[in-house]
């Protein structure tokens, strides 16, 4: 049944295969051929590729027509992506590579890519195909295609050619070959051949615009800026936003080539309000400068704080401009800074050097003379020849007059043979001004030398007298009190009443007077000085020493009345006053008074200086007056109790007289005998063997008097000069600083003579030439030594010595003991502030800062030997309130050493101040205190670094960016500490970092052309 079925069904199908097939074979050939064509020509290809295969089957197809539809089929396949096409098309190519189609199938190829816009594969095809055996449209469709592939991909110089030949004859792609064309030469700056073409692409409306961009390029490249002007304007309506913009640029630029600044602003302004993307530096500068020219300063500064700093020609001008403009503004420390990195890029040298002066100007009408000087005198040396020099000159020497860089402007100045009365004028102040700084640094010996100096140009008088002063101070301190006197003298002789060292010029000279033993002389100056009152400086000392110039010229009356003065004011050498009376009241035979104040100073001042004294005198007051047990009862107390006092010696010689007066042999004896054994080096030895020599002849007692006399020659021998030649030729040798041949000297001298006088001293001055000469550990053991003898005037000095040696050591404790028996034996404010310093250092070495408070107070209270000293203990109390987090106790401490004196520890104390105002976030208060810094302190290098580090980081945290770079920059540039230009470097790193790179540099039109693809007509598709 099935089998049935299907038959059935196979006979039905039957007719209708034998149909088709009859219908084949029995159409016209021709038919099927054209049907084919017809369909390609309507692009439907995949009708058309079957009916061209259906003519290839076809039993009447022809051989030609077969090789066309075989070509049909093959290009239908590329455009209906079948992947076999291009293997078709090349296959039909190698069997058929004379056929006709065959000729152009490989441009048939390059035309479907071309309009599939990949332009690879179209030039790929484009060159396999022979251009030779294309005629007409087709040869002129070829060229214009292959050229703009080419240009597509930016095969300039391929394309070029083709433009060309386009170019030169009449076809529908005149106005595009030429456009492109042009767009070839633009693209190589032949900007003559490009206008050439372009204009004439744009005499086609199409391309009239496209063409905008590049003409009025090129006329601005060729400088023909009205002619850009006359163009660009009456185009500006028909173009977009975006061409319009880029034209605007143009038309700003060429107004503002021509100095028509106002024409260039309008655009420029326009340009800024359209324009979305960010503007480069060139740009920037020049509507800066546009800005700069109207007077429109404000905006000026934004802009060109905008450009930036790089290391390049325009950076120049921009911070050239910068400077200006905030020199106008009056903000001078942003003006220093723009003219700093406009002098130091050397891309323009008149700007560098106009910057150079300029900035030089700056710091000086700042009043910062350091760094004035500093500028001025490498300008000078830089631009020997500038128009500027002899300006420059007569500045730096005006720099150099309120400078405090003295050792420079005294070189400078001694450079100058014939100098000028002004000049003159400025070296007599500034070797004065550097005699004073050495002066209060302690350093005598240079000072003087520049007081000499000064009064060698006496161009003013006045200062001639101030510095004849300072040269008596400093003789005085020297203690050569005879050259002091003279000083003085002459000081007299230039001053007057109304100056400010007037004063204590009355007491300096009473002081050298006193000193050199001229009395009458000095209490007439010393009364002179009194006469200031208690206000006056050294009111308590000149009182006490009237007093004792009238004791010393026998008016004890006069004396006993100053003494007593002195007591009623509770004058702070009150013990010394009441000692004094009880000596003149001896003298005078009122002993009962003389002893009263004797016993004033024991009861009451038992710490004092004159304890011993007052003891001794009472002692002595008894003996003279016949109460030997009394004496001697005194004598022994003061034995007993005062082991290291130098009266010891003295003691037991008057008790040992005392003794023999009271017929007690044996114990002056014994105390004689003490002598001899201890002090026979003592003036008291001579008188201790003349009375030991009278004992035994009294006791009729042989006793060991020959041993004690060679003893006594032994220490005190007969050639004592010979060996005092040698001591002083060594002395010299410690005085002159040459401690190597000091020491082999000293050495010498203590081997050849250890017993005699002076060899207890040439033990000291041995210790203090190692000291010297940095030998500490051999100079420790000799002062040790010293200390141990105290049997020289050398005790107290050996003791600083040991306690300052033992705190380089860092013991300590063992400094710490010594600097405390220091202050026992102070004497003056001088031992005091060397004690208190010692004290001080091991408090800030151990970070105890309530000490460090401490001893700066007693410093400021009792030791202010100097300006130095008082500075320096006002840094240590702030820096001790500092770090206790104290910051208003820091401050105002600080804020003294500021006030008090212009040295390294003010400096350092401005720093603080501006270093917590930054910490505060009080910026610029910081930046103020650290530009007085510099304008006060500027021959402090250190402070000097460290504040325009911290001007920079100021700088930084109120977002001015470029003030921060250009202090950086300029640290780098000229500081002379490597430390310092690597952390600068470090922190303007930090700074690029947080901010961006600088912004590559564009192309200085900042025009972006589009590429055009101009296609005709649709015939260009084919």
């Amino acid at each position: 049944m099935n089998k049935r079925i299907l038959i059935i069904g196979l006979i039905f199908l039957l007719p209708f295969k034998l149909l088709s097939q009859y219908a084949f074979v029995n159409s016209n050939a021709d038919d099927v051929y054209q049907e084919a064509i017809e369909a390609f020509e309507q692009k439907q290809y995949t009708t058309a590729q079957n009916r061209f295969e259906d003519y290839q089957k076809h039993h009447d197809h022809e051989s030609i027509k077969s090789k066309n539809a075989e070509y049909f089929s093959a290009l239908i396949a590329i455009y209906l992506y079948q992947t076999n096409g291009e293997k078709r098309i090349k296959s039909f190519v190698d069997a058929n590579p004379s056929h006709p189609k065959a000729l152009e199938a490989y441009y048939e190829l390059g035309n479907f890519y071309f309009r599939e816009k990949n332009y690879a594969k179209a030039i790929q095809y484009y060159e396999k195909a022979d251009d030779d055996k294309l005629r007409g449209e087709d040869k002129t469709h070829y060229q214009f295609k292959i050229a703009y592939s080419y240009f597509s991909r930016r095969a300039f110089e391929e394309a070029l050619p083709y433009f060309n030949q386009l170019k030169r004859r009449q076809n529908q792609y005149q106005s595009a070959t030429n456009y492109y064309a042009g767009y070839i030469y633009f693209e190589q700056k032949q900007f003559d051949q490009a206008l050439i073409d372009l204009e004439r692409a744009a005499e086609n409306d199409a391309y009239k615009i496209s063409t905008a961009n590049m003409m009025a390029n090129i006329y601005y490249q060729r400088g023909q800026y009205q002619k850009l002007i006359d163009y660009a304007e009456g185009l500006l309506p028909q173009l977009n936003r975006l061409e319009a913009l880029n034209i605007k640029l143009l038309i700003a630029d060429a107004y503002f080539e021509q100095n028509n600044f106002s024409q260039a602003n309008e655009y420029f302004e326009e340009y800024r309000k359209e324009n979305k993307s960010k503007m480069d530096r060139e740009l920037l500068y020049r509507m800066g400068y546009v800005a700069y020219q109207l007077e429109n300063y404000e905006e000026a500064i934004k802009l060109f704080e905008e450009v930036g700093i790089a290391k390049d020609s325009l950076s120049q001008f921009n911070a050239y401009y910068l400077g200006e403009l905030y020199l106008k503004k009056e903000n001078y420390r942003f003006a220093s800074n723009a003219y700093e990195q406009a002098k130091l890029l050397d891309f323009n040298q008149e700007i560098a050097m106009e910057s150079h002066f300029q900035l030089a100007k700056l710091y000086l009408k700042q009043g910062n003379t350091n760094n004035a000087v500093s500028e001025l005198s490498s300008y000078i040396e830089k631009y020997p020849k500038s128009p500027y020099s002899t300006q420059a000159n007569e500045l730096l020497s005006e720099a150099y007059l309120n400078s405090n860089a003295y050792e420079q402007a005294i070189a400078f100045l001694e450079s100058i043979e014939n100098k000028s009365i002004k000049l003159k004028e400025a070296y007599q102040k500034v070797t004065f001004y550097q005699g004073a700084e050495f002066f209060n640094q302690a350093n005598y010996y240079r000072a003087m030398q520049l007081f000499q100096k000064s009064v060698d140009y006496p161009q003013n008088k006045n200062l001639l007298g101030e510095t004849y002063f300072w040269m008596g101070e400093s003789y005085s301190t020297g203690k050569k009190y005879k050259e002091a006197i003279i000083s003085y003298e002459k000081s007299f002789k230039s001053s007057n009443s109304t100056d400010s060292w007037f004063a204590n010029l009355n007491y300096g000279l009473a002081h050298a007077y006193y000193n050199d033993k001229q009395f009458e002389k000095s209490l007439q100056y010393f009364k002179e000085y009194l006469k200031n009152g208690k206000s006056a400086t050294y009111y308590n000392d000149a009182l006490i020493r009237l007093a004792d110039c009238y004791y010393v010229t026998k008016n004890y009356q006069l004396a006993i009345n100053y003494y007593q003065k002195a007591i009623e004011e509770r004058n702070p050498n009150i013990d010394y006053a009441y000692f004094q009376k009880g000596v003149v009241n001896s003298i005078t035979g009122n002993n009962k008074i003389a002893n009263q104040s004797f016993d004033k100073v024991i009861s009451d001042y038992r710490n004092s200086n004159y304890y011993d004294n007052a003891l001794f005198q009472k002692a002595q007051l008894a003996f003279e007056s016949g109460l030997y047990e009394k004496s001697i009862d005194g004598f022994s107390y003061l034995l007993k109790n005062l082991p290291q006092s130098p009266l010891r010696p003295y003691a037991y010689s008057k008790r040992a007289l005392a003794y023999f007066n009271l017929q007690q042999y044996e114990n002056a004896e014994e105390d004689y005998t003490l002598i001899l054994q201890n002090y026979l080096t003592h003036s008291t030895a001579n008188g201790a063997l003349a009375g030991l020599q009278e004992l035994y002849s009294i006791m009729n007692k042989e006793g060991d008097l020959d041993q004690y006399l060679t003893a006594y020659k032994n220490a005190n021998p007969n050639d004592g000069e010979v060996t005092k030649i040698e001591f002083d030729a060594a002395q010299s040798l410690y005085f002159n600083q040459k401690y190597d041949r000091a020491i082999s000297s000293f050495k010498a001298y203590i081997q050849n003579y250890p017993d005699h006088s002076l060899t207890a001293e040439a033990r000291y001055y041995l210790a203090d030439s190692y000291y010297r000469n940095n030998q500490f550990e051999e100079a420790l053991v000799l002062f040790y030594e010293v200390v141990e003898a105290n049997n020289t005037s050398f005790n107290k000095r050996s003791i600083q010595k040991i306690a300052e040696i033992e705190l380089e050591n860092k013991d300590f404790d063992k400094a710490r003991l010594y600097f405390t028996k220091l202050l026992d034996q102070a004497e003056n404010k001088k031992d005091k502030y060397n004690a208190y310093t010692g004290l001080m250092e091991i408090a800030k070495a151990k970070s105890d800062y309530s000490k460090m408070i401490l001893y700066a107070d007693l410093i400021l209270d009792e030791a202010a030997v100097n300006a130095n000293a008082i500075n320096e203990a006002y840094l240590n109390k702030g820096m001790a309130n500092y770090y206790q987090g104290k910051y208003t106790d820091a401050k105002a401490s600080f804020q003294n050493a500021v006030d008090a004196a212009k040295d390294e520890y003010a400096a350092e104390s401005k720093y603080m101040i501006a270093l917590m105002d930054y910490n505060s976030e009080n910026y610029q208060e910081s930046i103020n205190t650290l530009f007085e810094l510099n304008k006060d302190f500027g021959n402090y290098a250190q402070w000097l670094g460290k504040s325009f580090l911290l001007i920079a980081d100021n700088y930084y945290a109120m977002g001015e960016i470029f003030q921060a770079k250009a202090t950086l920059n300029s640290i780098i540039e000229n500081a002379d500490s490597k430390v310092l230009k690597d952390e600068a470097k470090l922190k303007l790193e930090l700074i690029e970092s947080e901010n961006g790179a600088e912004e590559e540099e564009q192309d200085s039109t900042g025009k972006a052309l589009e590429m055009e693809e101009v296609i005709e007509n649709d015939s260009t598709k084919n």
